[in-house]
């Protein structure tokens, strides 16, 4: 019989653990034409990361399963007011209406709970609890997919699995692990396809945060409105909600003040190197044909900042990004354009006709 998580776990002191959850029976929790449901997911993530004392500092959203590694801070609730106590709770523990879509808490209501002392006290404790961090993510998940398929029952597969990680290198070795998972299963070939992954959602960060610096310091206008909307509207996003609710690699380093703090660029190459180790025990990795990440990034970010200072001036003999620049060049028998982009994109480009 297990033991009770008290048992293994004291929540009173920080730590770091890796969270896993499947779905009953293995069902498809996002897959088998329920792909939509991925982005219910990291809505519960996103909430719960913004309420708790509990930082996310990876994810990774499979067909029917859910990797999380965390960070608790129980402290860090002892100085939230009444108030903040209440509204995090609400945040992290919306209504559902008919249709099981989560809705906002009344401001009466909020402030009703406020005023309770014996609430506030045992919601204060329950806002630094894995337990009640998942227990927010998963059972509005539940109702929510339980109601689109008009069924009842369980939709979790027991308790969820939680480990201890001890040491900041199996903090990061762990979350290398988490954001590798669509490369491992073969849905992605490297981390800036790896959709709703922390990994790709600070590639996001990232491009965006360079993006705009390289700008500025052109004396070119930051991209919004009419530049590029979609893109704009992308990198954005990227900023509000990695920006907000997870955490900076930097923040994982704890140890001696001296030792150098680990970048997000750091990161990024210690997960592409990972990726690209063949294991016999899974079926995907990252081809080992492709530059590295870094390089890669800083080519997309180049032909990004490329057409936007061009503004749609649609000159030369072609306009477009470097990969379908290639490609005609490849149609054309430019050998000197087709050899400087091969091996930098998703499918090997063919050798180029011969000349008679």
């Amino acid at each position: 019989m297990p033991l009770p998580r008290k048992h293994l776990i004291d929540e009173s002191r920080p730590g770091c653990f890796h969270l896993v959850s499947r779905c009953v029976r293995r069902a498809f929790l996002c897959g088998d034409r329920a792909e939509h449901r991925r982005a219910w997911v990291k809505e519960r993530i996103q909430a719960a990361g913004g309420s708790f004392a509990i930082d996310v500092l990876a994810y990774a959203i499979m067909g029917n399963h859910l990797h999380l590694v965390v960070r608790t801070d129980p402290g860090r609730g002892q100085t939230w007011t009444a108030t903040e106590v209440a509204q995090r709770w609400a945040a992290a523990h919306p209504r559902l209406d008919r249709e099981g879509v989560p809705t906002a808490w009344d401001p009466e209501d909020i402030d009703a709970r406020s005023r309770d002392a014996t609430w506030v006290g045992k919601t204060r404790s329950r806002l630094h609890s894995l337990s009640w961090f998942m227990k927010s993510i998963k059972e509005q998940l539940a109702r929510r997919a339980n109601h689109a398929d008009g069924c009842t029952g369980h939709f979790w597969e027991g308790r969820f699995q939680s480990i201890p990680l001890l040491d900041e290198r199996a903090i990061l070795a762990c979350m290398a692990y988490v954001d590798l998972n669509p490369i491992r299963a073969a849905i992605a070939d490297r981390p800036e396809t790896s959709d709703f992954t922390s990994v790709q959602e600070r590639i996001l960060l990232r491009q965006a945060a360079q993006a705009r610096a390289h700008l500025t310091a052109n004396g070119l206008p930051p991209p919004q409105g009419t530049v590029l909307p979609r893109l704009e509207r992308e990198h954005q996003q990227a900023r509000e909600e990695a920006g907000s609710w997870l955490a900076p690699i930097a923040s994982l380093v704890t140890g001696m003040e001296q030792a150098p703090l680990l970048t997000r660029d750091d990161y990024l190459t210690l997960v592409d190197e990972t990726g690209r180790v063949v294991r016999n025990d899974k079926r995907g990795a990252i081809p080992v044909q492709l530059a590295p990440i870094l390089a890669r990034l800083d080519l997309d970010l180049a032909g990004w900042i490329d057409l936007m200072q061009h503004g749609g001036s649609f000159r030369g003999s072609a306009f477009g990004s470097i990969t379908a620049r290639a490609c005609e060049a490849l149609r054309r028998g430019a050998r000197s354009i087709v050899d400087r982009t091969r091996g930098l994109y998703r499918d090997p480009l063919p050798d180029p006709p011969p000349t008679s």
